[in-house]
């Protein structure tokens, strides 16, 4: 291997020149290791899908919880169902929300 500063010749292995003591170039790394490509923001049709239907069936499901559960005659039940009614209501006002929040990024 020829050195870059001093033109001497060197063996491959080398990893300074041995008449100037330069850092010969074989001993820079030029890669750490494979490049992995960046993932793609695009979500499938079938994820987008599932969380719509996720987002809309799961806070339905709590408030209809919540009605039976406030219906029962148990304080503990009654109890119950008003934090499943309150979670359902909340789930449904964070999902609008969101989707207005969405909705306006979309439009910029």
């Amino acid at each position: 291997m020829r050195c870059p500063n001093c033109g001497q010749e060197n063996p491959a292995e080398a990893k300074f020149c041995g008449k100037c003591a330069t850092r010969l170039a074989a001993d820079i790394p030029t890669s750490s290791g494979p490049v992995v490509p960046a993932a793609s923001g695009d979500v499938s049709q079938g994820m987008k899908v599932g969380i719509i239907i996720g987002s809309i069936v799961i806070p339905l499901l709590g408030m209809i919880m919540g009605l039976i559960y406030m219906n029962d005659p148990s304080p503990a039940k009654k109890a119950v169902g008003k934090t499943w009614l309150f979670v359902g209501i909340g789930a449904v006002a964070f999902w609008c929300v969101c989707s207005m929040i969405a909705g306006g990024l979309q439009n910029l």
